[in-house]
């Protein structure tokens, strides 16, 4: 607590203040990861009408940094690299995600094991992204040039052209999909 105290510049007693221990301010930041970084793809993907809308929802959680705290996500990897227990609860978080979008892609007519392993491929292909921070060398148009590419390797299918457009629209807009 004295290193993270003099870092933030603020006195132990200030941490001791919200939490009784160092281990409630570590299970407070997990318990937060959890819901910010795995309650928000959940969602994103339990609420879509088309399987358009729900891989368009979970695209537009990664983008957007208020909703999906990838820097965080990934403090909490390289955490439970060294900490048995936590590297339980990531498999668990991870596990919660991957069975909410292999649902999706069941709800929409996708056999398994094929719902799983798609899901499988879009989440880890995502958290690759972020632990390379591929998104450091990637203009926003070239990421947004992909945007047909990903969908066809994500679902095997293209995506109509107006529903990319209007992706894009919203994305610049600065709106979310509902």
């Amino acid at each position: 607590m004295t290193v993270l105290s003099r870092s933030l510049g603020v006195t132990r007693g200030s941490f001791y203040w919200h939490f009784e221990s160092r281990e409630s301010l570590l299970d407070a930041l997990v318990h937060r990861w959890r819901s910010r970084n795995t309650g928000v793809i959940v969602d994103a993907v339990s609420k879509a009408d088309s399987l358009d809308d729900g891989i368009l929802a979970l695209f537009a959680v990664w983008t957007d940094h208020s909703r999906f705290d990838p820097k965080l996500d990934q403090a909490i990897r390289n955490w439970a690299r060294y900490d048995d227990a936590l590297r339980i609860r990531l498999k668990t978080e991870d596990d919660a995600r991957i069975d909410a979008v292999a649902a999706m892609f069941e709800r929409f007519g996708y056999p398994q094991p094929e719902a799983f392993i798609r899901a499988r491929v879009i989440c880890f292909t995502q958290i690759t992204y972020y632990a390379l921070d591929i998104a450091s060398e990637e203009t926003e148009a070239q990421r947004m040039s992909y945007l047909e590419a990903y969908f066809r390797c994500f679902t095997g299918r293209d995506i109509h052209p107006a529903t990319a457009d209007a992706y894009r629209d919203m994305l610049i807009r600065g709106a979310t999909p509902s």
